[in-house]
């Protein structure tokens, strides 16, 4: 079944991606679709009951899979995941920045730990894992990074409970642009995915119902998306029909922003 499986992918070469963020809605999308086109995969979270849950479903497709489970707020972590990947999987090919934290806080109750997690997790672990990562992309001069921000970077948050998160995604937007132009010559592309609100717990879960429904109303297309619709963009920016984007973001939000 294996070497059926990678008969029927685009492209011959077996690669390795990392996905953080891997038990949510958008990274659980990104690793089945990599895994169906035959990506072995390392698979990052912090909910490792879920992970395990998925790296089973994702193994049944044919593909080696491993599963790491890790807090992305720590440094220490972050470096596991690059070792642990390299030493089961052999390489990093890919990585897919997926993970994040929301945390809506009132204004007045923001406080230093809250700050620390979230830029952390969101902004400081996309760093810490694209460059060691492309370390060994370099070796190949090959390589694909894919981060995930928000809509937020044009336009604000919702409101101020997701103030921290959404700064958060616009340094990952600086970010990007920064290793864009440090991984070009060494064949290593670096693009973002700005996604509107989605179907996922993250938004469900934590927004109230009446500005979901108020935010629902505003977009042209009006509805909010469905993981996997932005997982193929993410998907796209990982192979090798991306080959002269670096740098660039693709909007993925119903028409409500168009910059």
């Amino acid at each position: 079944m294996f070497n059926e499986q990678r008969a029927m992918t685009e492209n011959a070469i077996a690669r390795v991606a990392i996905i953080t963020g891997a038990a949510g809605g958008l990274g659980s999308s990104v690793a089945r679709l990599l895994a169906s086109s035959g990506h072995d995969l390392a698979l990052v979270d912090i909910k490792g009951d879920e992970l395990s849950k998925l790296a089973s479903e994702v193994a049944g497709l044919g593909v080696r899979c491993h599963s790491v489970a890790a807090d992305l707020a720590q440094d220490a972590e972050c470096r596991k995941v690059i070792e642990q990947t390299l030493s089961t999987l052999g390489k990093v090919d890919i990585l897919v920045n997926a993970a994040a934290l929301l945390g809506r806080t009132p204004l007045e109750d923001v406080t230093d730990m809250a700050f620390s997690k979230i830029f952390n997790v969101n902004c400081k672990a996309v760093f810490l894992l694209a460059r060691d990562a492309m370390k060994d992309m370099e070796k190949r001069q090959w390589g694909r990074v894919v981060n995930v921000t928000s809509i937020g970077v044009y336009e604000g948050g919702a409101n101020m409970t997701s103030a921290l998160y959404e700064a958060s995604k616009g340094a990952v937007a600086v970010f990007t642009k920064m290793f864009a132009k440090f991984g070009a010559p060494r064949g290593i592309l670096v693009n973002t995915v700005c996604p509107g609100a989605m179907r996922t717990g993250m938004i469900l879960n934590e927004t109230p119902p009446e500005i979901v429904k108020a935010y629902e109303a505003r977009i042209p297309l009006g509805r909010l998306a469905n993981p996997q619709e932005v997982a193929n963009a993410v998907v796209f920016l990982t192979g090798d029909h991306c080959s002269y984007l670096t740098g660039s973001t693709i909007d993925v939000n119903g028409g409500l922003v168009m910059p």
